[in-house]
């Protein structure tokens, strides 16, 4: 789908935090100093952090603005969003302070609703928004929820593992990737029986529907495509670190997807182009956490386990920037070339170009 960013699962909340300390490090001539959280302090140019608790200031980059980070569902952990519109999002959260695990969170252009228990006593990894009134989320624990607008789904058990991503056409088409390497599909009133995807046994690890007739998923060291009915031999991407751990898809001709390594590849409907790293500053790769492209024409790509973006513009990607210092992204989702909304553990943020 257009807006699965769809989460990397690519690093630990301690990995997380190192993520952040390291970015501090690598931007050498582009901060004057970091704290000892990873946050980024007052450069020598008069400029100040930017702050993590409300979202009346912004932060400004030649590519867009950014809001600052609004502390959101605290004592969780929001690990997934999707976006149908600028006026809807909804992310879901893997850690709950109640008896069940698992919340919804729903955005409505100005603000968040408080979280929803969504149902089944198991972490939300992934969700996938095509419209407003059509949502499906998967857990960790093999379960998966639709929401018609109002309310969530009884969960049904799909799955004897773990579930990784979700990625929705519409509301009668969803493909879920497990971490064993297979998937499910969903026709508008059940799941299927997972079915092989992976031939080497990789979990999947994202995954993009622009149509009922065209998926990319990836594991960790390619990418499949589905026709609708079956899916494709794997075409190699890259292996171990390098290999993909987001993908989007605007059509059935443009795909990117991105790897920990911080490489990129391109898909023209036939082939994928060799990875190119994009996200280097100082010299260092920062490596890539996720990716969404609503257009052929405009991507963006995030850090995994940082605060780094980067944007596509049909024809070369920018030079890594900033968000606000004090996030490390989890999560992101394009619905337009002027919108997009991320998510850390505790915070979310909107850029408007």
């Amino acid at each position: 789908m257009t807006n699965s960013t769809h989460r990397l699962q690519v690093a630990t909340r301690r990995a997380r935090l190192a993520g952040a300390v390291v970015a501090c490090l690598l931007a050498g001539a582009l901060i004057s100093a970091c704290n000892s959280s990873g946050n980024n302090v007052p450069n020598t140019s008069g400029g100040a952090a930017t702050s993590t608790t409300s979202s009346s200031s912004s932060s400004s980059t030649a590519n867009g603005t950014w809001s600052s980070a609004t502390s959101l569902d605290m004592g969780n952990s929001l690990e997934s969003v999707s976006c149908a519109s600028a006026m809807y999002c909804v992310a879901v959260d893997g850690i709950s302070a109640g008896a069940t695990a698992g919340n919804a969170l729903t955005y409505s252009g100005t603000s968040w609703s408080a979280p929803v228990a969504v149902g089944a006593v198991g972490s939300l990894v992934s969700v996938s928004c095509p419209t407003t009134s059509f949502c499906a989320a998967v857990d960790n624990g093999g379960n998966a929820f639709t929401y018609n607008g109002s309310a969530w789904t009884k969960f049904a058990t799909v799955a004897a593992d773990q579930f990784a991503a979700v990625a929705c056409a519409s509301s009668s088409f969803c493909i879920a990737g497990v971490n064993n390497g297979r998937a499910s599909t969903w026709d508008g009133s059940a799941w299927s029986k997972p079915a092989k995807v992976t031939s080497n046994g990789e979990g999947i690890t994202a995954a993009s529907c622009p149509s009922a007739s065209f998926c990319v998923a990836t594991d960790g060291s390619g990418a499949y495509t589905f026709n609708g009915s079956a899916w494709s031999a794997e075409q190699a991407l890259g292996s171990g670190t390098s290999g993909p751990v987001g993908v989007s898809c605007s059509s059935a001709s443009f795909c990117v997807a991105v790897g920990a390594d911080g490489s990129v590849y391109t898909y023209n409907g036939t082939s994928w182009t060799t990875g190119a790293k994009i996200d280097v500053v100082n010299g260092t790769s920062l490596g890539l956490g996720g990716v969404s492209c609503p257009s052929v024409s405009f991507c963006m790509a995030f850090e995994g386990g940082g605060n780094w973006f980067q944007t596509f513009n049909g024809h070369t990607w920018s030079s890594p920037a900033m968000a606000d210092p004090g996030i490390v992204f989890d999560s992101l989702s394009c619905p337009s070339a002027s919108f997009c909304m991320g998510i850390d553990p505790n915070h979310a943020l909107t850029w408007h170009s």
